[in-house]
């Protein structure tokens, strides 16, 4: 029996957003927040366990792992191909010129990287629209 067997990348994309790391925090660390631009619906219970949903059928169950106030947001994904993968949101200031900066860290197949590149531009052109950045 053949194993079929698919590598993985770590992406990670920057975006510079016109917001507060507190206002952008909210966003990406809160069932509303996430809701109103990364998926559909999502649902959480005991505080630490995510599942998110999209119209289109697809879900995902995570885990928050860690979370600090108005700098990140880490996930497991439950049913990751790899233990070690994350899905993360980290919000980056600038020390000088104060500019934010959302990362978005996650694991996708090895060749599907610019596609799962412009699925978060969207996203994140929704995110931009919600908070008026």
């Amino acid at each position: 029996m053949a194993s079929t067997s698919t590598s993985r990348t770590k992406l990670e994309l920057e975006y510079a957003l016109r917001s507060s790391p507190n206002i952008l925090y909210q966003y990406i660390s809160n069932p509303s927040g996430l809701q109103n631009w990364f998926a559909d619906h999502v649902g959480v219970k005991n505080g630490e366990n995510y599942k998110f949903k999209w119209d289109d059928g697809t879900e995902m169950d995570a885990l928050l792992v860690k979370a600090v106030t108005s700098k990140y947001v880490r996930f497991k994904i439950v049913d990751a191909l790899d233990a070690d993968e994350f899905l993360e949101f980290r919000i980056q200031q600038d020390a000088i010129t104060l500019d934010i900066d959302l990362i978005i860290t996650e694991f996708v197949n090895s060749g599907d990287e610019e596609s799962a590149a412009s699925i978060w531009d969207a996203a994140v052109d929704s995110l931009r629209f919600t908070i008026g950045a």
